[in-house]
């Protein structure tokens, strides 16, 4: 999965957001719980919709590869009850577009076992790229609102 969102804030802001669990709380949809462990880890508790089912994932999100302000790669390994598996990885990337404005690409992979498996892999698709569009939107929201 590979994505393109703009971002309505200076690229230093939308770094320093893209690292701060508590921001990103706001953003995810559906987000329980984000704690800090270091610099690199924290920890991510959300739900989602996926067809019928609405699993929640405690996910151990690791940054690395950092090239501060402009890129890093992040890991995420996720683990439910219904859920089962998950582990994926983007390479994140910030483009400053003007003094205001951020281009935030990112290219996406990922691995699932368990419950989320055996779903059609078309409905984990679309899910995916409706949570990245609707985690992007309020990130956007968020920050924008930080000036």
């Amino acid at each position: 999965m590979t994505g393109s969102y703009i971002i309505n804030s200076p690229r230093q802001q939308v770094w320093e957001a893209m690292n701060d669990p508590q921001i990103l709380k706001q953003a995810i949809p559906r987000c329980d719980e984000a704690i800090r462990h270091s610099d690199t880890e924290f920890t991510a508790v959300f739900s989602f919709k996926l067809g019928f089912i609405k699993p929640q994932l405690k996910s151990l999100i690791t940054i690395s590869d950092i090239n501060a302000p402009s890129s890093y790669v992040m890991t995420a390994e996720g683990q439910g009850k219904i859920a089962g598996l998950a582990k994926g990885k983007a390479n994140v990337v910030l483009i400053e577009k003007d003094e205001c404005t951020t281009v935030l690409e990112f290219q996406a992979s990922g691995d699932m076992q368990g419950t989320i498996a055996d779903m059609a892999s078309k409905l984990v698709t679309k899910t995916a790229q409706k949570l990245a569009d609707d985690f992007f939107e309020k990130f956007d929201e968020v920050v924008s609102n930080q000036k």
